[in-house]
């Protein structure tokens, strides 16, 4: 059955890795490659415990063991783009390396096995509520995009993940409790019901796993052509749809929202004086400003040239003015502090409510920000029927700004 389960390791390590990692470079196929490979090795490595040499492979094989359940576990979060403790892939495998080298042999097993199949439990449960979160995630996503195949895929694995925890820590306790040499420890919890299970598993994941490979990538393109690519706030059509989605939050809440256009004072001479190179620098200043200030749920885009966009949620008028004055703060201090030209920010804002357009709302702000221009620049001013009935500002309005604008991919 070892063999068996070698094999099979090995073999869907060299199909993942040609059919799924090469073409994707997905982060889960990678760690789920890497913890393919070091399964792979320690199931060879555990082919000579009746050996001889089972004092000097056993240790590694358990420590092998120990990375590639690190190595699931890595690949789950990866699939929420989750921050990995890499770390731990080099000091968990050491020291369940260390304490089997260690651990004098026993009829009992304990010391040899106990702490790598507790390790094995620890990292295959962590696995499995990542997978079972990112499949709710994936369920209650909104983004526009349902993908049926990943999403049973992501059962799959999660159903999976959930049985090698489950049984690891099961093989624990019973380890714990009557030791390997009880024939209630063999039958239930031995080498051969640990095969099966790996087994099982394996194959029942196998196809799961190049599914959500494939479609870890796909999300990733599509969230790349989403960006903006100088600053990585939202794009334009992007913006507009995360605006109406936030407003729809809101909404169900009870919180309001206010829909902001903010636009870079006298930019053009900025360009033209300093050249291109720092005018970049100086959207990349206030982009990175903007993501700073804002609270969760609220989404930031830039327009075009720059012009941005922003979400403010839960706060009224005055509320809005203190956060818009504390952004143009600090981006005045950010650029100075970067030996960029010093720009100052004009702001227009209108409340969006459910009953509103996006677009027409979108049309408020920025008629809001062009008086907030004519008032002389460097504030903020709140959209008001007065400002909608100038004619003066409907002959400066940019009409294609909000015109013509593609569906979000």
């Amino acid at each position: 059955m070892r063999v068996a389960l070698g094999a099979v390791a090995f073999t869907v390590l060299v199909l993942f890795y040609l059919g799924v990692y090469r073409p994707t470079r997905s982060s889960f196929s990678a760690w789920w490659s890497l913890s393919l490979l070091v399964a792979g090795l320690a199931i060879t490595l555990l082919l000579f415990n009746d050996t001889p040499a089972r004092i000097a492979t056993y240790p590694v094989a358990t420590a092998l063991a120990a990375a590639g359940s690190t190595c699931v576990w890595f690949a789950m979060r990866s699939l929420r783009g989750r921050r990995l403790p890499r770390w731990l892939l080099i000091v968990g495998p050491m020291l369940i390396l260390i304490l089997a080298s260690l651990a004098t042999p026993d009829e009992n097993g304990r010391a040899t096995t106990g702490p790598v199949s507790l390790y094995m439990a620890v990292m295959f449960v962590a696995g499995a509520v990542e997978a079972w979160n990112a499949w709710q995630a994936r369920r209650a996503s909104k983004d526009g995009h349902p993908n049926g195949e990943a999403l049973v895929a992501l059962l799959v694995i999660a159903l999976a993940a959930t049985a090698l925890g489950t049984f690891y820590a099961f093989r624990f306790l019973i380890l714990m409790t009557v030791g390997s040499d009880s024939g209630t420890f063999e039958r239930t919890a031995g080498s051969g019901p640990e095969d099966v299970t790996l087994l099982v598993c394996m194959v029942a994941v196998t196809f799961s796993v190049s599914a959500v490979g494939w479609d870890q990538q796909k999300r990733a393109l599509r969230r790349l052509a989403m960006k903006d690519d100088l600053t990585g706030l939202w794009g334009r059509s992007e913006f507009r749809a995360q605006a109406t989605r936030a407003r729809a939050g809101a909404g169900s809440r009870g919180d309001r929202a206010l829909l902001v256009v903010a636009d870079l004072d006298h930019f053009k001479d900025i360009n033209d004086t300093h050249g291109h190179a720092a005018g970049d620098g100086v959207l990349v200043a206030f982009a990175a400003v903007l993501t700073s200030h804002l609270r969760p749920g609220e989404p930031a885009g830039r327009l075009g040239g720059e012009e941005f966009g922003m979400v403010l949620l839960d706060g009224d008028d005055a509320d809005a003015l203190v956060r818009l004055r504390a952004i143009s703060d600090d981006f005045a201090e950010r650029t100075r502090g970067l030996d960029l030209p010093v720009s100052t920010v004009s702001y227009g804002f209108a409340g969006l409510h459910d009953s509103d357009a996006v677009d027409q709302v979108f049309e408020q702000a920025d008629q809001a920000m062009y008086v907030a221009k004519a008032q002389g620049r460097d504030r903020a001013v709140r959209y008001t029927e007065e400002i909608g009935r100038r004619p003066s500002n409907l002959l400066r309005r940019r009409q294609s700004d909000w015109e013509d604008v593609e569906e979000p991919l």
